[in-house]
């Protein structure tokens, strides 16, 4: 566990006692502070608040002894374990993209500050900071066409601004176009973008759909002969 995540593990256990308006003076400060920055437990201190009457008439002389753990608790941290390491692996692999994609720009980028300059328009480059977590699910992947194989699943990703679908596989035919594709909930199909098959590699698709995940009931790849290739149903909760 890093220094970041034993702090956060920290303040949130406080989160009870500043709810009920009796955390510590020192570590009162150090609580809001962790608050005015992480979503996750502003949201767990809302669903606090509605408690905080009942849990004032809490007489801690009379609970009872340590409750046994729930028994299935150890099956959901193992799965809690197993979906982050595939995330992890996930965002590895995306970071170490990312970091490529921005080496190729820089020469790009420092022939367009030239151009800028020679013509007497003046650019600027704007960075923003990585989109806060959110929940993701785990979906496997039925193959349709022969010769394609998907043995890990999809990884959806439900945004405010649509639905992103990652997933890998190989056997695409090399150089033909493969499309992909949002089914909703009235039949109506939405684009979520293109890529070109590179034979027997494995390729690793990130692909976006400007769709709700609540509105969405399937995602598909198609050919560029409109065949199905892959699907994904996705199950409205």
């Amino acid at each position: 566990m890093s220094e970041e995540q034993g702090e956060h593990r920290e303040l949130r256990e406080l989160l009870g006692m500043h709810a009920l308006g009796m955390t510590a003076p020192v570590d009162a400060a150090r609580v809001q502070a962790h608050l005015d920055g992480c979503a996750d437990c502003r949201a767990e201190l809302a669903e606090l608040e509605p408690l905080r009457a009942d849990l004032r008439l809490v007489d801690p002389d009379r609970l009872p002894g340590e409750a046994a753990p729930p028994r299935e608790l150890g099956d959901r941290v193992l799965a809690a374990v197993r979906q982050e390491s595939v995330l992890r692996d996930r965002r590895e692999r995306r970071a170490s993209r990312t970091r490529r994609l921005r080496a190729s720009l820089v020469p790009a980028a420092a022939a367009v500050v030239a151009a800028g300059v020679a013509t007497g328009v003046t650019w600027q480059v704007a960075t923003r900071d990585p989109a806060p977590a959110v929940a993701v699910e785990e979906l496997p992947l039925t193959v349709v066409a022969s010769g394609v194989r998907a043995d890990a699943p999809a990884v959806v990703v439900p945004h405010t601004w649509g639905v992103e679908v990652t997933f890998e596989a190989s056997g695409f035919a090399a150089g033909r176009t493969y499309r992909a594709v949002v089914r909703t909930a009235d039949g109506a199909t939405r684009p979520a973008g293109e890529f070109l098959g590179v034979g027997a590699g494995e390729l690793t698709c990130d692909m976006q759909a400007a769709v709700l995940r609540d509105d969405a009931t399937g995602f598909e790849v198609l050919d560029d002969a409109g065949a199905t290739v892959l699907t994904l149903p996705l199950p409205r909760a």
